[in-house]
This record gives structure tokens, sequence and C-alpha cells, in this order.
């Protein structure tokens, strides 16, 4: 037989479901094929949220946009013309530093052939449907197999319609019958649950259509040739060859290999988690020192799974327990009375409308699941179906949609038809009585009905929607390993996959060294930190107290109205605690340097004052009333933690009274901890205009980084959850001062799910800012550095197009000339891993020490990009930040510039260590989320009707967004109020009000 694959389908291999236990105990097999149906034309509840990203306008993806998806490419594998900007080569590699050897998870290619490999396009007549799954079938089929065991050579497929062989086929072309309904190929081929239409024989034709020389791939890694479609399509070749064979064996997730046996662990009561192995192949700076430029990148992975063989009914049970505090005593019996539908009144009418329950919207996450019912004479292989949704129908009242209402016409033995329900029919056909009938009903896009106790999940479907906090904390109990722990799991993936047994590798001649790699690293020297009553040096440590330190600057105008406002009905901490928090407060932020005139005003408001609007108004009130001022900073004091409140605090404090706020734990206060005062004390100094700490200039009293005025600029995108139809969050912040210290920030929205800044939002952020830094420093920036986070690779370019330039038209258009710019992509969505041997140049933990660089290896052959290490890892293993370098204007040399983004990561405002990420990044960050409480949403389209005074519930994202989305999203509100100052509302604007 030929060496042929079956395919590694681009992403998973078909799941291995085995015999499917019962749904419930005692219970019967439920449905047979011919189950009930919906008509068509009977509602099943609003369906919102397309899952489209719309930001690139319904086009279909490029071929290095999906490539992009297995491979880490370039930059310029994604630029569409030869005019486009070359992104800038690197100049150098840095000097500075301890020399110091780091080893990575990059495994290096040895030797790949310098041959040519034949590409050929696959289809298959009749059809109609396009369909993938069809010519999978037919290329595995036995007929298939032989005829190319004929031709000769290594066969490779990649699920659709391409395939590679190392030899080539005569005459360029070969046209296969096959029939799928031959006793032949059904004998040979189990697998098959059903025809894929009722033509049996199909003609699969093979055609040569390119030929893909090795030799031009290794042309572009040496800087001969630039990136070009037959660059691209070595690189496809490569990544399936690379992953042909373990596609075959395991479930694949994209970059991702799981085998399905491997012993997973729980998250909560509900969800799976299995570890998985990572593998990805790379371009490598090694080919300019001999190396052949090709890697791979090895990790390890964990990806939450939905439990397999776990019937519906139990699984939504378990689900919502997990999902809040006061569902976790549900039992079946409570389950079905919340998913009843709730009243709701409409907005401004004295109306009232059926919606689904908080559990009912929070239910569907069921949709798109695969799930199997065990019909009679099918129990062995039963039917795979997938959920398209729990049928909701308001003219069913307040009982909800359940067995009993959803009906469906029934074809009778005599032709006729009648109309019966769900439960009717499972009792009647099979004699068996719901037990839980006052479920929803599941929907498949066929139409049929099945209800929940019926409802067995097929097993290894991933989870793909945000985990609740006692998930998450077990994916990280899971995920985060020690670095000698995950260089362990990572050699024993290695492994697994076998490359010097893989037959597909050994067939194209690619060898791969099962060594990681050890990379010339440095080790860069770490900055001194300085504050107002002292200097202090870190160390390798990378951690440094706040004891006896005063901030650089304090608040710039002293608190004399000002309040502690606890919430609640005296659960969250009584008024003495309140007081003895706020004078503890004084204290130590007076310790640090603090400017306070007079105490604080305390005050408990009840809920039974209102929602947390009224709460906020009457704090504002109370508190000018008692300090017969205008309010200049008020703490609020909360039960819980609950997203919903605390942007609907922040949204009444930034934007209806324009004043700083901050919000704080009742458990916090009540314990009342020095470390917790001295922390909440850095970032109140921030957001009153104050310095923590800066890094000063060794040799004189200018400033270390520049020499000329310079602005530091860092931009991020945020978006919305999977499915959710909220606009995306542009954030721009800019640096205020010389040294890089404060930062004010500007937000807006950004379309729905668009990366790229759009120009009237650049043009409604950065001016205001601009103006600013001139008035602060008396003339415009000759020179920009502008930190982009959150874009890929295919997207630098319209980061230069339409960022960039819309930046300089902004910079001419206030006068003062353009700025130089300097261009830097700061990400941390990636695999590279520093895993240190020697015990030098780690710290306790196994983590690299803060400030390791490494510039060769695992970076671009020519292009100017760095992985840096600036931070002390709390947990788990460090993951560096890439630094890219896609445009320099300025010729910044390559020591200064990694000098520079280092040190400044020690000037974050809230920190005692230095952070991961450079500020202006991380700021940008911290904005774009904050942004999010601005939206102009008022509190009924947001929180539902009913829930606890204090304790309110969000509405699902399709009843807050309803309807189609307007051409334009609607702008953030502003941060204004006409009855304050004006001094006070610019203040506000300019300040760190985000952090």
């Amino acid at each position: 037989m030929s060496g042929r694959s079956s395919g590694s389908g681009r992403g998973s291999v078909s799941s291995k479901a085995g015999s499917q236990s019962g749904s419930q105990s005692g219970s019967r097999a439920g449905s047979r094929a011919g189950s009930p149906t919906r008509s068509p034309g009977k509602p099943s509840g609003p369906q919102k949220g397309t899952g489209l990203d719309l930001a690139r306008d319904g086009r279909p993806l490029t071929a290095a946009e999906l490539l992009s998806k297995r491979v880490d490419l370039p930059a310029d594998a994604f630029k569409t013309g030869i005019e486009e900007t070359r992104f800038t080569a690197r100049p150098s590699y840095s000097t500075e530093g301890k020399s110091i050897k780091m080893q990575l998870n990059i495994f290096p290619v040895v030797t790949w052939p310098d041959t040519e490999v034949y590409q050929y396009d696959i289809s298959v007549n009749p059809n109609l449907k396009d369909s993938h799954a069809l010519v999978k079938k037919v290329w595995n089929t036995k007929t298939v197999t032989e005829a190319l065991a004929k031709q000769g050579g290594m066969w490779l497929y990649d699920g659709h319609k391409l395939a590679w062989s190392s030899k080539k086929i005569d005459r360029n072309e070969t046209r296969i019958t096959v029939d799928l309904d031959s006793l032949k190929e059904k004998a040979g081929h189990e697998d098959i649950v059903k025809k894929v239409a009722r033509q049996s024989v199909y003609y699969l034709s093979i055609r040569q259509t390119n030929v893909i020389r090795l030799s031009y791939l290794k042309a572009y890694l040496q800087g001969k040739v630039s990136w070009d479609t037959h660059v691209l399509e070595c690189i496809n070749f490569f990544d399936h060859c690379l992953r042909q064979y373990p596609s075959e064996q395991w479930l694949t997730i994209k970059r991702n290999f799981y085998d399905p046996e491997f012993p997973g662990g729980h998250l909560g009561t509900d969800l799976m988690t299995n570890q998985g192995i990572y593998v990805a192949p790379r371009l490598s700076e090694s080919i300019n020192r001999g190396g052949t430029g090709l890697a791979i990148n090895v990790d390890r992975c964990q990806t939450a799974f939905w439990p397999g063989n776990r019937s519906l009914d139990r699984l939504a049970l378990e689900i919502c327990q997990g999902q809040k505090e006061e569902w976790k005593r549900w039992d079946q019996h409570k389950l079905q009375f919340n998913l009843r539908h709730k009243e709701e009144k409409i907005k401004d009418t004295d109306q009232w409308k059926i919606v689904p329950s908080e559990a009912f919207a929070f239910l569907r996450r069921f949709a798109k699941l695969k799930f199997t019912v065990n019909h009679r004479g099918k129990i062995g292989r039963p039917r795979i179906y997938t959920v398209k949704g729990l049928v909701f129908n308001a003219k069913d009242g307040l009982d909800g949609t359940n067995a009993k209402s959803v009906t469906f016409e029934k074809k009778l033995e005599d032709g006729s038809k009648r109309v019966i329900s769900v439960y009717d029919h499972y009792k009647e056909r099979w004699g068996f009585d719901l037990q839980y009938w006052r479920l929803p009903i599941i929907e498949t896009p066929q139409g049929h009905l099945f209800p929940m106790e019926l409802c067995n999940t097929v097993p290894d479907q991933r989870y793909h929607f945000k985990l609740n906090p006692k998930q998450t904390g077990d994916m990280i109990k899971l995920a985060a390993t020690r670095p000698p722990k995950r260089t362990e799991d990572i050699k024993e993936g290695v492994k697994y996959l076998k490359w010097s047994e893989d037959s597909y590798l050994k067939a194209f001649g690619i060898k791969i060294n099962a060594n990681m790699m050890v990379s010339d690293a440095k080790l860069l020297s770490n900055p001194e930190v300085a504050f107002a009553n002292a200097k202090i040096n870190p160390g390798v440590s990378g951690r440094w107290d706040l004891r006896g330190k005063k901030f650089l600057e304090p608040n710039a105008f002293p608190l004399k109205s000002w309040a502690f406002i606890a919430c609640g009905d005296g659960q969250t901490c009584s008024k003495h605690e309140l007081e003895h928090f706020a004078h503890q407060f004084s204290n130590v932020y007076r310790n640090h340097g603090g400017r306070i005139e007079k105490p604080a005003f305390c005050e408990c408001i009840p809920f039974s004052v209102g929602d947390y609007s009224k709460i906020c108004e009457k704090a504002y009130n109370d508190t000018g009333t008692f300090t017969k001022d205008y309010p200049q900073l008020i703490f609020f004091v909360l039960p819980t933690k609950n997203q919903l409140v605390y942007e609907r605090i922040k949204k009444n404090m930034d934007c209806r009274f324009t004043i700083v706020s901050q919000c704080l734990q009742g458990g916090h206060v009540q314990r009342c901890q020095a470390q917790y005062l001295s922390n909440v004390a850095m970032k109140v100094n921030s957001k009153l205009g104050g310095v923590t700490c800066k890094v000063p200039n060794p040799k004189s009293g200018s400033p270390p980084f520049w020499t000329r005025p310079t602005a530091m600029i860092g931009v991020d995108v945020s978006h919305a959850s999977p499915g959710s139809s909220q606009p995306s969050m542009a954030a721009l912040t800019m640096s205020m001062d010389k040294h890089a210290t404060r930062f004010a920030a500007a937000c807006q929205t950004n379309h729905w799910r668009r990366e790229t800044i759009e120009a009237p939002v650049m043009h409604s952020m950065l001016p205001k800012l601009a103006n600013h830094w001139a008035t602060v420093n008396k003339t415009m920036p000759q020179h920009v550095y502008y930190l982009r986070d959150g874009v890929s690779e295919g997207q630098f370019q319209a980061v230069l197009d339409e960022e960039v330039s819309e930046m300089k038209r902004i910079f001419r258009e206030l006068g003062g000339g353009i700025p130089k710019f300097t261009v830097v992509i700061a990400t941390k969505r990636h695999h590279v891993r520093f895993l240190p041997k020697d015990k030098k140049d780690c710290d306790r933990n196994g983590n690299p020490l803060p400030g390791t660089l490494v510039e060769r290896d695992v970076t671009h052959p020519q292009h100017f990009d760095f992985y840096l290490c600036s931070h002390v890892a709390i947990q788990g293993t460090a993951r560096p930040v890439h630094y890219q370098v896609i445009l320099d204007e300025a010729g910044v040399k390559p020591n200064d510039l990694v000098k520079m983004i280092y040190q400044q990561c020690y000037q974050y405002c809230r920190s005692t260590t230095p952070v991961s990420l450079h500020p202006a990044v991380y700021y940008a960050h911290l904005a774009s989320n904050r942004a999010r409480s601005h939206e102009d949403l008022s509190a009924g389209d947001i929180i539902m009707a009913y829930g606890k005074p204090g304790f309110p519930y969000i509405k699902d994202d399709s009843d807050i967004y309803p309807g189609r989305r307007p051409l334009q999203t609607p702008a953030l509100l502003r941060m204004e109020n006409d009855k304050v100052p004006k001094q006070l509302v610019s203040f506000m604007n300019t300040t760190m009000w985000y952090v």
C-alpha cells in the first residue's frame, strides 16, 4: 500500500463516540429517526448573534489568513501589493547586558530537502453541495488507496482540496471511479454512517496544479527574495507534512493535539479539561548562522471540554449550579422552576412582556453542541444531532415552553395528520413518561424536537465560552506549572509526536532535532527606582517595598472633599469599620506623601435608597453637603464582586458627576491590612494626578530615555465575547511628562470586532490628548513611540496605512510639524517560553530573571523583533513579550530601544514590581476595558427587572442589543458635567482615571 494519509481535516478528527449510556437511570431510549419536527414557519424565539466577524465585512479569508491559523507567519506574508511599505529590517543586535544561555521550547529542523514536491487539486463529481465530507470519504476508500499505491510515492491530503506527493503522476492527471455502495467499499469502510447523497458512484479527479520548489523558501529565509505565493505554498506543505501523522492519531483543534484517552481534569463540577500538545512550525533566525531557518514550537496546552456521554438535563443542572452562588443548591425541580419564563416591563410603557429567564438565557450556550439520542434498533451506532437552540415561545406564558406546550403535526398510519405535544408523542409511541417534562425542548437545525433527558453529549467537544471564577481557578491550577514541570511535559509531548518514526517526514526528507534549542541571550541590567525620599536598587529580584517610601509626586490637589460610602444594609461593613478604614487609609496615604487637608466623610447607604444610580447620587450630594465643596474623590465599599455593579458605579461617577472614584471590597475594608492600604494609595494617587516612582538618569537629572521632545502612545482595542453584539472599544494612552510616568487616556467605540482604529475614532481621541501634551510640555512632540497591542501580523500593514497615517495627519493639522514615528507591536499571544537550564540565570521558581532578552533563533531572519521577559512570574511559567518594530523613522538603536522598554516597565503606577508589558500598552488595555462602562445604555437596558436589591442580574446579550445593528456604533458617553467648574472636568479627562 502507499503511504497515503486519510486527511488531517485541517482541524479535528472524528470523535470516537463509544456506546452511549442511558440518559437517566431507568429511562429508555426516546426518539427514532422521524422524531418530532417543527413546522418550518413556527418561531423558536429570538436567535441573535450571527458570530460573524464584521471587521472582515463578510469577505472570504485569504490563503495567508487561513494558514496563519496553524503557522506563525511573518508580517510580509499578508502584504497584497509590491507598493506597500517594507517593514523595518533589523539594524543590528543588542550589545549591552550579560551574555547568558537560554533554553527555548523550540526544536530546530536539522535538514529539509532542496527538492521538488508536486501539488495536486482534488475534486469529486457529482458534488453539488461542495461537501468536504464527501471528498474525504471518497479519498479514504480502498479503491483510491490501491490506485495511488500504483502511482508510488507518499501522499499528503489536507482534508479539503489539496494533496501533495513526492512522485509525479503520469500525464499530470488521473481519474478514479469509486462506488460507495459496493460490498467491497462497505466492508473496507465501516465508519461510513450514512450516505452523503442518493448517488453512490463518484469520480475522483487528481490534477497537478503546481510544483513546489523548497529551495525558494530557503532563498526567502536568506533574504534573497521577497515573500510571495510560492513561499506561502512551501510553508503550507511543510505544515501539513508536520501535522499529518499526529492528526491521524489524536483529536486536532487548530494547532493543538489531544489524546482522548489521556486522563483529564475537572473544571468545577460541570466541565472537563484535557492536556494537549501545541505544535507549530516557525521561521528562525538560525539560517544566518548555519542553521536551516526552520524550527518547531512545541508547548503544553490545556483546553476546556464539555463532558462526554452526559445527559443534557443533568448537564444543564450542573452548569447552572456552578454559574452563580445562589444557584448552587438547585436540584432538578428548582431548575425546572427557574427555567420558566419571566415578565418584564416594556421601557417607557405600562405594558409587560414575556421574556426568557436568566437561567434559560444562560442555557443558550448549548447551541451547536452535538448529542445523540439512542433510537431503538440503533443502539450500537446512534445518529449525531446538533443543538440549534432551546425552544422559546412567549405565547406559552409564565409556565414556559416545555414538552407539554410544544406541539407538532404527526403523520398517522392512514396518512392523516394530527397535532400532538412532544410529551404525548413519547408516551403514545414508546409508553415513556418524561420525568422532567418542564425542562425546555431541544431543537435541531432540521427541526427535530427532543426532551433534554433523552439527549447525551458526544465526547471531545470544545467549550467555547468564558469560564466562571471556579472553573478559571481550576484551569489556572492545572495550567500554571513552573518551568521544570513544563519542560518535562514538553519533552514528553515530543516523545508522543515520534518525529524519528514519522513516515511522512521521512518520505519527504525532513529531520527534526528532538532536543530543545539553547540560544545566546542577554540579561539586561536593572534600573534604580526613585521615590521622593529614596532610591532603591531591586537587583534581579524584581521587587521592592513601599514601607517608608514617599510617592515621587503627591496628588495634584489636596483632598478636602472626599468620602467613603458603604453600600448595603450593614452586611458590607459597619459604620465603625468604615470609619476605622478611612482613618487608617488617611494615615497611610499621608505617610506616602499624599496631601489631605480634611478628613473623609463616611456614610452607609442602604439598598432601600434605590439602585446604584440613586446610591451614587446620594453619595455625591451628601459628600458635597458635608464638605460644602465639589466632591473630589468617593470610595464605594461593595458587598461582593459584581462586574455589573462596578460598571454602573463607574458610569455614574465618570460620566454623570465627572469625579474620581475607587471601588473596594467589604472584606478588605474589614481586615484593613497595611499592604492593601498602600496598594489602594498607589491607585488613588495616580488617579489624582500624582506619580508613584520613576527610573532616574544615573548620570544626570535629565530624562534617561531621550534628549528631544518625545511622546509615548499606547493603543489597544478590546472586543466583546464571541457572539456578543457589544461594540469593540478602542483606547489610546499618551504620556504627559518627560519621564513617561503619567498617561492620559481617551476611549471610543470602534465598530464591531474591528481591530484597526477607524479614522473618525482616532480623530475623537488623539487631538485632545496631543493638545494637552503640548500645553504641558510647551511644544509638540518631535518623536513618537507608538506601541500597539492586540494586532496580528496580518494587520501590521493596516496599522501603518490607517492608524499611523491618520495620526500624522492629526499632528500636521494641529501644527508644529509631523513627528517621526517608531512603531512597535507588542504581543503575548504566542507559545514561546524561556526555560533556563542554569540556576544562576533563573529565580527560585525556575523562571528567567527580569531583563532576559532573546534576539536569536526564535526571531525572524531579517525583521527587527525580540522577546523580552521584564517581570517576575507570580505563578506558572513566565511568558515573554514579543516586540516587533515595523516602522522606525528615527533610527533608534536596538540597545536604546530595548533598554527604554525594559526600564519603563519599572514605572507602572500601581505595582511594586516591573510589569510584563510596557506600561503604555498596559494602560491602554485597562482603559479599553473601563470604556465598556461608558456605553450609552440605561439601567433598564442592561439590568433584569427582578433580583435582590443591590445584586442586579444582567440581561442576555440579545436583549441588551435587540434588532439589527446600526451602520455606525453609538458613541460613548463623554466624561462631562456642566454643573462643576471646567478645570475639574479637564483634570478628570487628563488624569489616570482608568487605573
